[in-house]
């Protein structure tokens, strides 16, 4: 056999698509660098879509080619019941008066603010996830109250201080073999309460402070945050009505925005207009401070990471040890560069001789299809009439939609019609696999209750849909506070088959207003346990990308990740991604589903122009 020449020309190397970062796939999709660094720093490498969101939404940004870099800042935050009674504490006291207090949530300064370049902020969040020995957890942190009139607040002991101090100070060295220059708290470490207040609420407040139980059960967890350079010296509003401009110096009011007014502005004008800088788009002008009101400066940070702090068995469950007998999880998945969360890739091969006991329960789970405001970014101004009638301006936009307040649409988009079609594709799919199902059930996120209403068409079934509230996605995405979502009457009234015999587990009204990821993973896993324990036969779910790993992970024996690995994992569970959870002799398994995935390449909208 002849022998081959060498190639001295060889093919370069390619990079998958699967395999691209998101600065190497914004890089691709035409973004320059510094403005794609810009952009996932901006939005805590949350993934793609979300940074090319911020992109489109600061084009306008003066800010967006300067080298001004974010400020960043360690805090250790209270969870579970201390939390709680804070969270009390503040409403109740921004009641009597605005305090300095008021301007972020309850904390521990543990490395002050310092400016780091955009290229840096994966590695600021790795060097803080390595930074704490999970091995040596602290039980608890020690408070004691000091009430002063001119301050109170609640400092840590002495023993807890010296081991929180020493992490501030691990992680300021590692700040420093970066270039970077950070200062540790050195100081009491201390969470302020109050301070600038009148002295004629002195008692008032410090009766509500030593109504504070210190003894109640709480973790801790360090947070990195960051911020906008510009919110120095800055107070922070929310928007509450929306605002046009009429002159060429005025600045658009979008409900939910966060404005950054200059401190000391408010009390100045004479007019009641002011001059403040978006949140949303980077954009400075004039508009009219009666549409807003203020709130703390921390709600328009950016959250980076979290890392467990403390092991307080009382706050939170312990989650069960995996047997040492149990075969890893097994399953498929595609690379995706989409939103949100799911289920790392395992190289475990699948067993081919593993057989399905006619009489094992299964579990399906899907992520929903693809949505129009993910697609079209901001749809509903382009879509709707002055007289509220729904325009279709383009053939992936879905034909029709239901009748709701037009607003409702904002945090809780309806599916494309590309969206229906993967729908029902994998409704067929689970029907020329011979699947059986039982039960079904669905967020409440219209979107989902879209995607399970056509894979049940395309399945061929007319089993009731059940909405179950308790499967939203981690709160932490939502901000603002859960969607307002569409009644089971306005539902039934649109043509969607809904059990309304139905009582969910967790209804609306007892989803918590804020939550970290491991009680977001704990929420889901008691509600999967509870519908199995409520249920009979086979399941499917229909939920977001993140539900696939938080409705298993506990459920087959393994750890809740941490809310870095969380973010991470959200950009690895593509629109309609099954999964298979096999109840077998060892408890529940991870399984691909008997039914090929589906993938759809991006489409970009075709301008007929460009032929003239």
């Amino acid at each position: 056999m002849a022998t081959l020449p060498p190639r001295k020309n060889p093919t370069p190397t390619k990079i998958l698509k699967q395999h691209l970062t998101p600065l190497q796939t914004l890089l691709q999709l035409g973004f320059p660098k510094h403005r794609a660094e810009k952009a996932l720093a901006a939005t805590g490498h949350r993934g793609i879509q979300l940074a090319s969101d911020w992109l489109v939404a600061h084009v306008r940004d003066p800010t967006l080619d300067s080298d001004m870099q974010r400020e960043y800042v360690l805090y250790a935050c209270p969870t579970g019941a201390l939390a709680e009674q804070l969270k009390r504490f503040w409403s109740e006291s921004k009641e009597l008066i605005w305090n300095g207090a008021h301007n972020y949530m309850p904390h521990i300064t543990l490395v002050s603010f310092f400016k780091a370049a955009d290229e840096l902020t994966e590695e600021l969040v790795n060097a803080l996830e390595n930074i704490v020995n999970q091995d040596e957890l602290q039980n608890h942190i020690d408070l004691e109250t000091y009430v002063s009139p001119n301050f109170m607040g609640l400092f840590v002991k002495e023993i807890n201080a010296e081991w929180l101090k020493d992490i501030a100070l691990r992680y300021v060295n590692k700040l420093t073999a970066l270039g970077i220059s950070a200062e540790p708290q050195v100081k009491s470490l201390h969470l302020t309460l109050i301070y600038q207040f009148p002295s004629n609420l002195y008692q008032q407040l410090r009766s509500m402070v030593e109504k504070l139980t210190l003894t109640s059960s709480a973790n801790w967890e360090l947070r990195l945050y960051s911020r906008d350079s510009r919110l120095q010296n800055a107070h922070v509003h929310k928007v509450m009505h929306a605002f046009v401009p009429r002159e060429h110096d005025e600045l658009e009011l979008r409900v939910g925005d966060y404005i950054y007014i200059p401190e000391g502005a408010c009390s100045l004008s004479t007019d009641g207009w002011i001059e403040g800088i978006s949140w949303l788009t980077g954009i400075s002008g004039h508009l009219p401070l009666n549409h807003t009101k203020r709130t703390a400066e921390s709600d328009s940070w950016t959250l980076h990471t979290t890392v467990q702090l403390t092991d307080n068995k009382n706050s939170i469950i312990e989650k069960e040890e995996i047997p040492l007998t149990r075969k890893p999880p097994v399953l498929l998945t595609n690379d995706s560069t989409d939103t949100p969360d799911g289920i790392p890739r395992t190289n475990e091969p699948i067993e081919a001789s593993e057989a399905i006991s006619p009489s094992s329960r299964q579990i399906f789970i899907c992520r929903h299809g693809e949505r129009v405001d993910f697609t079209f970014g901001a749809w509903i101004p382009y879509c709707f009439e002055s007289n509220g009638s729904y325009v279709r301006r383009d053939l992936n936009m879905p034909k029709e939609i239901p009748s709701r307040n037009i607003q409702d649409f904002q945090n809780d988009s309806p599916l494309t019609t590309v969206g229906e079609v993967q729908a029902g594709l994998v409704g067929e799919a689970m029907k020329s696999s011979s699947i059986k199902i039982d039960v079904a059930f669905t967020s409440p996120s219209l979107r989902c209750i879209q995607t399970l209403a056509h894979i049940l068409k395309g399945f061929d079934s007319n089993i009731p849909m059940k909405i179950e509230p308790g499967l939203i996605e981690w709160l932490a995405w939502y901000p603002n506070g859960v969607p307002v979502w569409m009644t089971s009457e306005e539902l039934m009234k649109a043509g969607f088959n809904i059990d309304k015999s139905y009582d969910p587990v967790i209804k609306a009204k007892e989803l918590p207003l804020k939550e970290n990821a491991a009680q977001y993973y704990e929420r889901s896993y008691e509600l999967i346990k509870r519908i199995i324990e409520s249920t009979v036969g086979n399941i499917l779910i229909v939920a977001h990308a993140a539900s696939l790993a938080a409705c298993t992970r506990q459920l087959t024996g393994g750890r809740v990740p941490s809310a870095a690995e969380v973010t991470r994992l959200v950009q690895r569970v593509p629109y309609l991604a099954c999964l298979t959870a096999r109840e077998g002799l060892d408890g529940w398994q991870l399984h691909p589903p008997p039914f090929p995935p589906i993938t759809h390449t991006s489409n970009t909208r075709f301008d007929w122009k460009v032929l003239l």
